[in-house]
């Protein structure tokens, strides 16, 4: 199978790259060398060129004499170039986009509003990357902030997933039910995640997800929501180096898990766990599990401006009170996200289990 042309070892036996057909051999090819920056790789014949082999910006293309079809080309450009963000059109018609390899992250900012969201809703999970379905939590995004997704996968085996990495400023990996196995960049061997584990996924860290039990179901929650995937076929995981203690642009990596993890009293007859991602990632996050025994309730202080407050029913239901924005119940799966200027009190009748999520927006 032949290479993507964008990931071609110029240097190496690789040879894969893109055909630009022209009339005019001697335009073109100053076009791509001069304005653009390619370089000579081969030409032929000597005495009067009609083939031409140039590399530049990471691709290969194959330059030759004949009727012109223009084609639409991107070329990753160093964001200082003076080629950065321009269009420009070969003799031939062929389009070049010039792209900045770092054109940074666009943070929306977070436009809070109440959103309800219940197992049975209408709008079934769609298919996404790697074949999982997903299921949207907060449609609308909060303005474009905050993506919140259902992600499950019914029938367990190898996931067809590769080494990838998140442009992000916070992503929660949450496992609701099954399990999954996973790789991370400086962690070690692979390990499970199981029913009430998690992690989060510091901008930028390499990680895969290798293989999963039947009905595996966590909740993935990312800001901004609209952000970069990148592959990364060049890194190999688990690598080499492990170094637990790393950070990521300020942020730790963090394996919650929940047969190790402490409880506090939240109320009577209610306890909270603390998964440790509030320091990790230096105060932007917080996600607590709290657990209630029997008919109980617990209640919180008035949200913040510029939060994200999300609660998401793992086990049982729950009966939210709250102080601007109405009543709501909530059965197994679902989730409630209260604006701020709202306090709220949360009544369990029975055994039940809450997924707290705080997210501090930039601003």
């Amino acid at each position: 199978m032949a290479s993507d042309p964008a990931l071609v070892d110029v240097q190496g036996v690789d040879r894969a790259g893109v055909v630009i057909l022209c009339e005019d051999f001697a335009a073109n090819l100053s076009f791509f060398t001069e304005t653009l920056g390619f370089r000579v790789e081969t030409i032929h014949p000597a005495d009067g060129p009609t083939h031409a082999s140039i590399i530049g910006h990471g691709c290969r293309l194959y330059l030759e004499v004949g009727a012109e079809v223009p084609v639409q080309i991107r070329l990753t450009i160093n964001p200082s170039s003076a080629l950065a963000g321009k269009q420009l059109k070969a003799p031939n018609g062929s389009v070049v986009e010039c792209v900045a390899t770092q054109p940074g992250m666009s943070v929306e900012p977070l436009i809070s509003s109440l959103v309800i969201n219940h197992e049975d809703a209408d709008g079934s999970a769609q298919v996404g990357r790697a074949g999982m379905l997903y299921r949207d939590l907060v449609p609308g995004r909060q303005g474009g902030a905050i993506i919140a997704s259902l992600i499950r996968i019914a029938e367990g085996g190898p996931v067809p997933d590769y080494v990838h990495f998140h442009e992000v400023l916070f992503q929660l990996i949450f496992c609701r039910s099954g399990w999954v196995r996973v790789v991370y960049e400086d962690q070690g061997e692979p390990f499970i995640l199981h029913a009430g584990d998690c992690v989060i996924q510091p901008p930028t860290i390499r990680h895969r997800v290798l293989e999963s039990g039947d009905n595996l179901e966590v909740i993935e929650i990312g800001y901004p929501a609209e952000h970069l995937t990148n592959a990364d076929p060049t890194t190999t995981l688990p690598n080499a180096e492990v170094d637990p203690d790393r950070v990521w642009e300020g942020q730790s990596f963090i394996r919650h898990i929940a047969s190790d993890a402490k409880w506090q009293q939240l109320s009577t007859g209610v306890v909270t766990t603390d998964t440790g991602i509030l320091d990790a990632t230096q105060g932007l996050t917080d996600v607590k599990v709290i657990k209630a025994d029997s008919k109980s309730s617990w209640k919180q202080t008035t949200v913040q401006s510029l939060t994200f407050e999300l609660l998401f029913v793992l086990d049982g239901d729950a009966h939210v009170s709250t102080s601007e924005a109405g009543e709501h119940a909530l059965a197994n799966g679902s989730s409630l996200v209260i604006p701020p200027g709202n306090s709220y009190t949360v009544n369990h009748v029975n055994q039940s289990q809450i997924l707290k999520l705080s997210l501090h927006a930039v601003k």
